[in-house]
């Protein structure tokens, strides 16, 4: 009786970590399943510099559908091993449409709005801090009909608007910015653009249709330090520096 008590006792002891072995087992060989979520619905992406919109949660196996492909491509990007993808964005006009993204693997979709606005040239106020200006505002002049600006300070409000124009007087450059209200007196500055590295021009050709020399070109290689717009104003001789930005204008703001 004793050596059948202690057979049954082994028995039961081996049932017991086979069956820990195979719930660790089945933990591991466990598949992880992700809903299809972004970080919101609606995105605004300009005709030129648009960023690609990242997959917050999803199985990296997508089915992409634009409803109007006159608008914009997309494709996925599942190049990084890490992550859930990008959604990569290439426009083709202005305009509004529908892009729906498929989950193949949990039967999930998502319906994007997505409205390619003008291409526009992001501007970050360096120094020095005077009037206009304060710490932390940052431009966007717009390529459209208008040659629109807007202002904006480190809240993201929009402290002013108005109109810009490049020209070139005399083989020198000039960025002119007529603000809709004026400051000190003042409505109208004009900058002498001579010092801007040729990287900055190259972003305004690009960004803003305008080309000073007629013949800017790609640079070679992209410069690690911040690609600076050098600009004395023509009135009081004062030096303002203005950074590249990389920041995206406010939506619903651009029709």
């Amino acid at each position: 009786m004793k050596i059948q008590k202690i057979v049954q006792v082994l028995l039961l002891l081996f049932i017991g970590i086979s069956g820990l072995t195979n719930c660790s087992n089945d933990s591991e060989n466990e598949v992880k399943i992700f809903h299809l979520s972004f970080e919101k619905n609606y995105y605004e992406r300009p005709m030129q510099g648009a960023k690609s919109i990242m997959i917050r949660g999803g199985n990296r196996d997508y089915t992409i559908t634009v409803e109007n492909p006159e608008i914009l491509e997309a494709t996925v990007d599942l190049s990084s091993l890490t992550g859930m993808g990008n959604l990569n964005i290439y426009p083709k006009q202005i305009g509004e449409t529908i892009v729906k993204v498929h989950d193949n693997i949990i039967n999930e979709t998502v319906n994007l709005t997505i409205k390619i606005v003008y291409s526009y040239l992001n501007l970050v106020v360096a120094a020095p801090i005077q009037s206009p200006y304060k710490s932390g505002d940052r431009f966007f002049l717009i390529n459209n009909n208008e040659s629109s600006f807007y202002l904006y300070d480190e809240d993201w409000e929009l402290k002013s608007t108005g109109k810009y124009h490049f020209s070139t007087e005399n083989n020198t450059p000039y960025m002119e910015l007529i603000f809709k209200e004026k400051f000190d007196g003042r409505n109208i500055y004009k900058y002498d653009l001579s010092n801007t590295s040729q990287e900055m021009f190259y972003a305004i050709k690009a960004l803003l249709d305008w080309d000073w020399h007629d013949f800017t070109k790609s640079p070679g290689t992209r410069e690690s330090a911040p690609i600076t717009m050098n600009a004395t104003d023509a009135e009081t001789g004062v030096q303002y520096y203005f950074f590249l930005g990389n920041n995206d204008m406010p939506e619903n703001v651009l029709e």
